[in-house]
């Protein structure tokens, strides 16, 4: 269900315009045939143009219930899922291995070799201050470095070329592994991104925390990202 909703969101503009293009030519064929229907004389040609006012009605209400479709799947469906569902799913490529990351050894009983791999490091996280530009892509709250505990609002602007959706998303210094805090379909100029975000649920250390903007063709632009601080909530 969330892939199909995907679907709608990232493809609205374009459904919209295929439907509103469909609908002209068939209100132009719906004309049309009411034109011939009203100066038919014999009974022959009324049934044709009859039968012509039927289909273009027909195919005009279809198109209709479609945008109708639309309409509701993107604007009060889609918004009904957690965040999470809207995004793509990364993966690990488990396919590439390098000669380090294999050990060889000889069975005791044989000649057989066993290759045994070894786990791989995530990157660490690189941190580009010029992606973060304050009238396009910005977090303003919290600030670089800062040290947060407990709930926490964060602020920002996303306005994009061609936008789709933003999402905000933190990963540990060391580890470049991202996790999704929330993610929005408006644009939004240094106003609330995320009212509450727990931090109080992540182990005590050094993040980053990345506001990324993705295309309406789904492709992601370079993130904002800033470094924080998390700490232990005081009384724990």
């Amino acid at each position: 269900m969330s892939q199909v909703l995907v679907f709608f969101v990232q493809y609205e503009a374009l459904l919209y315009f295929l439907l509103g293009v469909g609908g002209i030519i068939y209100l132009y064929r719906f004309w049309m045939a009411w034109q011939d229907l009203r100066l038919s004389v014999y009974g022959l040609e009324r049934e044709a143009s009859r039968s012509r006012v039927n289909q273009s009605a027909v195919v005009l209400f279809f198109l209709l219930l479609s945008a109708i479709l639309v309409f509701v799947m993107v604007t009060f469906v889609a918004t009904t899922l957690p965040a999470q569902s809207m995004l793509a799913t990364p993966t690990l490529d488990l396919s590439i291995q390098t000669p380090e990351q294999l050990l060889t050894m000889t069975a005791p009983a044989g000649n057989e070799v066993i290759s045994l791999a070894t786990a791989t490091a995530l990157p660490t996280v690189v941190i580009n201050p010029a992606n973060c530009l304050p009238n396009q892509l910005f977090i303003s709250a919290p600030q670089n470095g800062e040290a947060l505990e407990g709930a926490v609002e964060i602020r920002g602007t996303v306005q994009v070329d061609d936008f789709g959706f933003y999402k905000l998303e933190w990963a540990r210094l060391d580890a470049e592994l991202w996790t999704t805090i929330q993610a929005g379909r408006s644009e939004v100029t240094e106003d609330v991104l995320v009212e509450s975000w727990d931090t109080s649920r992540i182990p005590p250390g050094n993040y980053a925390l990345q506001l990324v903007a993705v295309d309406i063709d789904g492709n992601e632009l370079p993130p904002c990202r800033i470094s924080i601080q998390i700490e232990a909530t005081s009384g724990e």
